[in-house]
């Protein structure tokens, strides 16, 4: 890591728009951490970008989600680096997610990736974060159609359909940074938090659809949808736009300010989801930062 370059992490590096945010925090001269489940295709990621000569440089770091025994392990690495170099993390980036993932053992996947691995990540490395560091939660435009239910401070049931999982997930990163916003305003810190919609992008996120929606769709997107490097587009501007600094914007969509659903903005259920998305991940004492 350069002398003076800024530290990043971005969950799900090593492939999609995970590998072309990483390149273009790269471009700006960051180092880059990329957490990644598959240390093999995050070292065949490292490899390429470092092919492109960019100015910044990035490493490999083992990161699965939806394991919190390894969010966990990440996290105290990550921490007692920051420690010792004295140099606290500027951007964050929660990237990595699934769709069409099916439950395991009544035990919504996509809910434990796509938010509840991240949501314990972020809260676990916010001691570490610097003072004006930048959140961004990737979400999507599915959140519209999520769902939530909250009762006796549990997140309840499981969507029937593979889409209205993804949905429900996305939708609770966007309360996620909400509840961010809140909290960061209270304590008085300059760390902001954004929840982005990258748009319609053609990545490997497709290869878990069931078999019928995965033949019907991925020929479509090949030719439809955005590339990852234009889907990183609006991901990058959250990290690094000088315009966003100090502003608690909840959710943009293609480079600009978008309103997000009437769900996602209720600050009553984004404090509830908090309260049960602790529970979920077994948040204790221990786990509280210095």
């Amino acid at each position: 890591m350069k002398e003076g370059a800024e530290l990043a992490i971005v969950t799900g590096a090593n492939a999609g728009i995970g590998k072309e945010v990483t390149a273009g925090l790269m471009e700006s001269g960051c180092h880059v951490i990329m957490a990644c489940r598959r240390l093999d295709r995050c070292e065949e990621a490292r490899e390429e970008l470092g092919q492109r000569q960019l100015p910044g440089s990035c490493e490999c770091s083992r990161l699965d989600l939806g394991d919190f025994a390894s969010v966990r392990q990440f996290a105290a690495a990550t921490r007692q680096r920051v420690q010792h170099d004295r140099h606290p993390i500027d951007i964050l980036i929660n990237n990595a997610g699934v769709i069409g993932v099916p439950p395991v053992k009544g035990v919504d996947q996509q809910l434990r990736i796509n938010h509840l691995g991240p949501f314990l990540l972020t809260r676990l490395l916010t001691p570490a974060l610097a003072p004006k560091a930048r959140i961004v939660n990737v979400a999507s435009r599915a959140h519209k159609q999520g769902s939530l239910q909250i009762k006796n401070g549990k997140i309840q049931g499981t969507p029937s359909h593979w889409y209205l999982q993804y949905a429900r997930s996305k939708l609770c990163n966007v309360l996620h940074v909400l509840e961010l916003q809140r909290r960061f305003m209270a304590e008085g810190t300059r760390v902001t938090a954004h929840a982005v919609s990258p748009g319609r992008v053609y990545t490997n996120i497709f290869d878990n659809l069931p078999p019928l929606a995965r033949t019907l769709l991925k020929p479509l997107a090949s030719v439809l949808f955005q590339t990852p490097k234009q889907g990183a587009s609006t991901v990058l501007y959250a990290a690094r736009a000088p315009e966003l600094e100090g502003r608690s914007v909840l959710y943009l969509h293609n480079m600009r300010e978008a309103r997000a659903s009437e769900l996602a903005q209720d600050p009553d259920l984004a404090r509830s989801l908090w309260d049960a998305s602790s529970a979920a991940v077994g948040w204790g004492p221990e786990d509280e930062g210095p």
